[in-house]
């Protein structure tokens, strides 16, 4: 993330990409990763249903965390904040530096959330953790949503009004 903060503008640039076509798009993949949270694992929507194989042993190898810490639409939204600034207008170094301390605080405090992962299972029990996990899905797609119509707006200002 902290590489994003330092080279998205100059990546954007180089392939001239705008910041509402960024926003857009990463609006989109964190969507379709709230959907997933909220379908659960299988994309059923049923927890019922057992899993192949092949679905577990692509849920194992690649958890639904990785993309959510780390992945395609962090990184964009990273990108989207790091060149637009506190105000729409870009950064200043010390908004640079604040971004990047935000940055490391949210990894250590989902470091310290990873390491009491197992003593919140034992107290939420399955249920507790998929209801969780669909709950968070339904927010993080508000996010996504917000993130989109921002995205458009950007792409065609004449929407804005």
């Amino acid at each position: 993330m902290l590489v994003a903060v330092a080279a998205g503008r100059g990546v954007l640039q180089l392939f001239s990409i705008s910041i509402g076509d960024l926003t857009t798009a990463g609006g989109i993949i964190i969507f379709l990763i709230a959907f997933k949270m909220v379908l659960g694992p299988s994309g059923a929507g049923d927890s019922s249903t057992p899993m192949s194989p092949e679905e577990l042993r692509r849920f194992g190898i690649v958890p639904l965390a990785t993309p959510l810490l780390a992945g395609p639409g962090v990184i964009s939204a990273v990108i989207v904040y790091a060149s637009q600034g506190p105000t729409g207008q870009g950064n200043t170094l010390l908004d640079y530096v604040i971004l990047s301390g935000i940055i490391v605080a949210v990894g250590v405090a989902t470091g310290i959330a990873l390491r009491a992962a197992s003593l919140l299972k034992r107290l939420l029990g399955e249920t507790g953790i998929d209801v969780s996990t669909r709950i968070s899905g339904i927010l993080v797609a508000a996010i996504a949503a917000g993130m989109i119509v921002q995205g458009v707006k950007q792409c065609f200002p004449v929407l804005a009004h």
